[in-house]
């Protein structure tokens, strides 16, 4: 999993107002009265809004505008959007101008703005209204093909009276998103055509896992071209890649974000709420294993959050097929395997030692013990401490 950091900024803008005045012959007192009042109304509203963007600019403004200190009230969303349901008012507002600009990419010129104090900006930092568009990114894996290039979306600013005015588009692509995010929801939708969504929600939940060990490949292609300085997101780093297929085209492959997202997604789809946690998983003693940039979930069952690594439960033994099946025979002992990391607390999951239950005893072969010390830490840094303050801490 690749940590991805924005260097551009945000803000938003409000609606002009109009408003209409009735004459009346001889002007009487109430009219005049009336007309004061309109007057007010277009100082305190227009006058006031062209003091922070030129109306030149702010009638190019097409979908959602406001400003960032005097946030208009944000609309509701089902809880199963976890970051959503953590914002302030303001972020909540910044995250649906995001959200609305993806949802209308189709449309030509395009562009919402936000506008923000100069003492509002510099008390968040430069960087904050991005965080906020991973938050909606992080909460909506069907749009993946925004990690894959983030630049997508373009910003340019306006600066005027002590404000600054971020205004956002989304940049034509020779790529051609809408069918593959068909695509996925398809294969999202296949996925759960023979798990019962009427069940419990803790048998919905064991019953994507599982089917998530069976289905998805770790993709190490991916993770070895992860170190490179360059790199930029692969859609193995997505639900994408875990459901349908990786940009080499190698079906139901993908690295640790691509098993978290798609689990999110899943979940999702189902009424679970789901969070995508990033931060890194190391063996003790360290190991190849180890992952200092990783992926795994939040999930919160009958009102309780649980912590979830579907990458780490996924085993595979590729080089002994034969070795992996006698395994599997042991059924108690390979269900803990594949169940090590599944609905911890978040303590839990910052050590979770290799014990007996995992530990095979086949004949013909030494005492294995397939899983080891372990421990997973939340990021706290940038964007991703950001989203995961957002989360809640499982306990």
């Amino acid at each position: 999993m690749q940590t991805i950091n924005h260097n551009e900024n945000t803000s938003y803008l409000s609606e002009d107002r109009k408003s209409s005045k009735k004459h009346k012959k001889g002007f009487p007192f109430k009219t005049l009265i009336f007309i004061v009042l309109i007057i007010a109304i277009y100082v305190l509203f227009i006058e006031d809004d062209d003091s922070i963007v030129p109306a030149s600019i702010r009638s190019e403004i097409t979908g959602k505008y406001f400003v960032y200190d005097t946030p208009d009230v944000p609309s509701k969303r089902e809880d199963i959007y976890v970051l959503y349901s953590s914002l302030n008012d303001a972020d909540k507002c910044v995250y649906n101008m995001f959200l609305d600009l993806v949802e209308n990419k189709n449309i030509e010129k395009y562009e919402s703005a936000v506008s923000i104090s100069e003492t509002k900006n510099t008390e968040l930092g430069d960087d904050y209204l991005w965080n906020v568009f991973y938050a909606m990114c992080y909460d909506h894996p069907e749009y993946f093909y925004l990690l894959i290039d983030p630049s997508m979306v373009e910003c340019y600013t306006v600066e005027k009276n002590d404000y600054i005015t971020y205004i956002f588009n989304m940049k034509d692509t020779a790529t051609d998103e809408d069918p593959m995010v068909k695509k996925l929801e398809q294969a999202a939708d296949d996925f759960l055509k023979d798990i019962d969504i009427t069940a419990s929600d803790e048998e919905i939940e064991l019953a994507i896992h599982d089917k998530l060990l069976d289905t998805v490949t770790y993709d190490s292609e991916i993770l070895e071209s992860m170190d490179k300085d360059d790199y930029q997101w692969d859609l193995g780093n997505t639900a994408y890649g875990a459901l349908v297929a990786d940009s080499a085209g190698r079906t139901n492959h993908a690295v640790c974000s691509g098993y978290a997202f798609a689990f999110e997604y899943l979940l999702q789809k189902s009424g679970i709420p789901c969070a995508y946690i990033t931060g890194s998983a190391n063996t003790i003693p360290s190991s190849e294993k180890d992952q200092p940039d990783h992926a795994w979930n939040a999930v919160k069952i009958n009102n309780r959050w649980y912590e979830t690594d579907v990458t780490w439960d996924d085993n595979e033994f590729e080089e002994d097929e034969e070795f992996a099946a006698m395994l599997k025979k042991d059924t108690e002992k390979y269900f803990n395997l594949c169940h090590q990391y599944y609905n911890k607390t978040t303590k839990e999951m910052e050590f979770i030692p290799a014990t007996d239950d995992t530990l095979f005893e086949i004949e013909g072969y030494e005492p294995y013990n397939a899983s080891f010390d372990t421990k997973h830490i939340r990021s706290t840094e940038g964007t991703d401490d950001f989203t995961n303050s957002l989360i809640p801490i499982a306990e």
